[in-house]
């Protein structure tokens, strides 16, 4: 149990303003375009709070029991046994995403158009912190030389100064102040720039072709996040944490867990190499992606269209937060050995983000579009395609994140976290065509009126499983790097596949002693998706502006479960057993509405 406020505040006011302008100029058969726009990208979060946490170690008699105290007890005695205290203001000023464009679309015929231009992005990293806060007075880990850059300087600690502040009035070894004047410690970027070029061609009086690429910045991507990314760090304290603070039963209370003493001066510690924390390569980069697409559109009868594409993408400079400064080979050692393989070896493994991700897409794309004929319309549509990456999908792994061995990410490339490689979708409005002055008149008023006015609506879908894999736990390899995938030495689908069974244990096992696993990242999939959804309409006119609509309406009709995916840690005790699924159970609802 804990008490306390933690994160009493922690409200992010943005700061931003924007300015734009565009032009438009036709010149014969030239339509010019052209325009700007400028923005601030700045916040404001303060993140105040303290809480204290009890065990029930502290009342357990005797203490190897386990689970015989109570942490309310614990609570009344006042044996406190871990504490916490954050006290930051995030703080970012100076921060621009500008851009302008110029584009021509040429009507070169009558059969063909010609869209080129091209654009150009750069973003002005917001600088952390200020003088007023002192939250300026923090600094970043530069693993591409090993050396800690501070933003600003604080004076040297004393009996009197506490944190921000030096000690001993030096700074350590390796750790050097930003020579940016402005106090910035990212550097920007000043080389985004995007051409564009697309066009349309008619073949025939019902056959088009459309074709285009393009290079896009995405110059607004986690800004505000990575910017603040190293809030609170050395030399100053921005988060007091204490544990253990009880190692006996029965323990004499804690009135001050972090021993600040009666002047309560805090200390930051002697070099900021030994901590960990969410640090960003200073020569950071904003990802960009190069799409494509070629497809021909065809159509069939005044009401209908077939089309086909090819869609195709590659994205750099991608965000890869992993381990940083982990051993550079797997071998045996103590701590201190492990150390030494490091390429700076004073410097404690953190977390690190770097713009050195990549990914590519491709995709078969099927579509056919029936608009309503015969009191039918519906789309159908088909995709096959394939999203690769490395080591990581989505902007800080949201999709998924392993990486095994930093210093080899091509390793771990493989599908992406949310990979799906077949998609099927049908849907319909169907009128049914009973009642007067339809296809089906019953020549009778009342039966007419039962009948007519009905409306059947569906949507059935297909999707392939999502990609996942087997984990182990431990620092096996011995790098100081915290993921590890298991050994494929079998089939991993059993003979009789169920929930409580998805995986075969006997296809997997823990790797040898400083080796990396040989699974593939993202090389399993879960159940695939099967989903259909279908209601019924009834209108009732009552005027010529007025009516009732009667809807019945079912979500996953068939009540067909979707099984999520299977726990996938090897050596917890339910590996390959599926708890849960990724849809709902069979929803039926009834409604009444009443339009005028």
């Amino acid at each position: 149990m804990s008490t306390g406020g933690n994160n009493v505040q922690d409200t992010r006011i943005a700061n931003v303003w924007e300015f734009g302008a565009d032009f438009t100029k036709i010149m014969g058969r030239h339509t010019i375009k052209a325009g700007a726009n400028f923005a601030t990208n700045n916040s404001d979060s303060p993140i105040f709070g303290a809480s204290e946490g009890f065990t029930s170690f502290q009342t357990s008699n005797p203490q190897s029991s386990g689970g015989t105290g109570n942490a309310l007890a614990s609570f009344l005695l006042g044996a406190v046994d871990n504490a916490n205290k954050r006290n930051v203001l995030e703080s970012e000023h100076g921060g621009w995403v500008n851009g302008f464009y110029i584009q021509d679309q040429f009507k070169i015929s009558d059969r063909l158009n010609l869209n080129i231009g091209f654009r150009y992005d750069v973003t002005l990293w917001p600088i952390y912190g200020d003088f007023k806060n002192q939250e300026i007075y923090v600094g970043d880990l530069n693993l591409n030389n090993g050396t800690y850059i501070l933003a600003a300087q604080p004076p040297a600690c004393s009996a009197t100064q506490g944190e921000p502040c030096i000690p001993g009035g030096t700074l350590p070894a390796n750790v050097t102040v930003t020579p940016h004047s402005n106090h910035s410690i990212y550097n920007n970027d000043y080389g985004d720039w995007q051409g564009r070029i697309g066009l349309a061609y008619r073949v025939f009086s019902r056959t088009a072709i459309r074709a285009g690429y393009g290079r896009f910045y995405d110059n607004w991507n986690s800004v505000i996040q990575l910017a603040q990314n190293y809030e609170g760090t050395w030399p100053r304290v921005g988060q007091l944490l204490a544990q253990n603070l009880n190692t006996q039963a029965a323990s004499t209370p804690v009135g001050d867990p972090f021993n600040l003493g009666s002047g309560g001066v805090v200390f930051p510690a002697a070099t900021p190499f030994n901590t960990v924390n969410w640090f960003v390569d200073p020569n950071i980069k904003f990802p960009y992606s190069d799409q494509w697409n070629f497809g021909i559109e065809h159509q069939l009868d005044q009401n209908s269209v077939l089309s086909v594409a090819y869609v195709g993408s590659h994205s750099g400079r991608q965000n890869l937060g992993v381990e940083g400064n982990v051993a550079q080979v797997p071998g045996p050692g103590d701590a201190a050995t492990v150390a030494s393989r490091r390429p700076y070896p004073y410097i404690t493994p953190t977390f690190y983000d770097r713009s050195i991700g990549r990914s590519n897409y491709n995709a078969f794309e099927f579509r056919l579009d029936r608009k309503a004929t015969k009191g039918l319309t519906y789309l159908v549509s088909y995709t096959y395609s394939k999203s690769i990456d490395v080591g990581c999908s989505g902007n800080f792994g949201a999709e998924g994140c392993e990486v095994q061995n930093p210093y080899n990410i091509n390793a771990d490339r493989s599908v992406s976290g949310f990979d799906l490689t077949h998609i099927f979708s049908a849907a319909w409005v169907y009128s049914v065509p009973f009642g007067r002055g339809e296809k089906f008149d019953l020549n009778n008023r009342i039966a007419n009126a039962v009948v007519s006015n009905w409306r059947i609506n569906g949507i059935l879908t297909f999707t392939s499983g999502v990609p996942y894999d087997v984990t182990v736990s431990g620092d096996i390899a011995n790098t100081g790097n915290i993921v590890e995938r298991a050994n494929l030495i079998g089939d991993p689908t059993p003979a009789n596949q169920n929930p409580n069974q998805w995986l075969n244990p006997a296809a997997f096992a823990v790797p040898a002693n400083y080796t990396f696993g040989n699974l593939g990242r993202n090389s399993l999939r879960s159940d695939w998706t099967k989903n259909l959804d279908l209601s019924i309409f009834r209108r009732f006119p009552i005027r010529e502006a007025i009516g009732l609509e009667f809807r019945a309406e079912s979500f996953n009709l068939t009540n067909t479960p979707v099984f999520n995916t299977p726990d996938s840690g090897f050596n917890d005790p339910n590996f390959g057993h599926v708890t849960s699924t990724r849809n709902q159970p069979r929803q039926i609802q009834f409604a009444l509405k009443l339009y005028f």
